[in-house]
């Protein structure tokens, strides 16, 4: 229950950091990084030498799932130009056969992270870390959806 308060408490502190002065996008991942690290330790009990095997493999996935999520998403907006200026049906196909491929690689890289941390973590702290991951990803999403407080619509 004090983990809850703990975690709830720092996503709030988070929220209002997150929009409380103008910060690029790689400073604001970079921080919510940080934060992940932080809250991903103390959730796992990790001791110092997991910690030094964990983050650097996390850091190495997060950053090859960055680059492809941004090939995708650019795909993406290649795919509405497409759908914007009525391309015929081939070039649409074309178009979301390479985002299909894009998705199944990022996928199998999600796939090779977590067959990476099952070999570094004990059995206990894999089952916490897919709990941990889950919550987060959601609180964050919850925190981003409703923006700064008092602003109407989010970001």
């Amino acid at each position: 229950m004090k983990k809850v308060l703990v975690v709830t408490l720092s996503l709030l502190l988070l929220s209002t950091a997150l929009w409380a002065a103008p910060r690029g996008p790689q400073e604001r991942r970079r921080e919510l990084e940080m934060l992940r690290m932080w809250k991903l330790t103390e959730e796992l009990d990790l001791s110092e030498e997991e910690a030094a095997k964990v983050f650097p493999l996390l850091r190495r996935y997060s950053r090859k799932r960055q680059q492809l999520q941004r090939q995708r998403w650019r795909l993406l907006q290649e795919l509405r130009g497409l759908l914007d200026e009525e391309a015929p049906p081939e070039r649409l196909k074309e178009k979301m056969r390479q985002i299909e491929a894009k998705t199944r690689e990022l996928e199998e890289l999600r796939w090779k992270e977590w067959q990476e941390l099952k070999k570094t973590l004990s059995t206990e702290k894999q089952a916490r870390y897919l709990l941990f991951h889950e919550r987060f990803a959601r609180d964050l999403w919850k925190i981003l959806r409703r923006g700064p407080k008092g602003a109407k619509g989010g970001p």
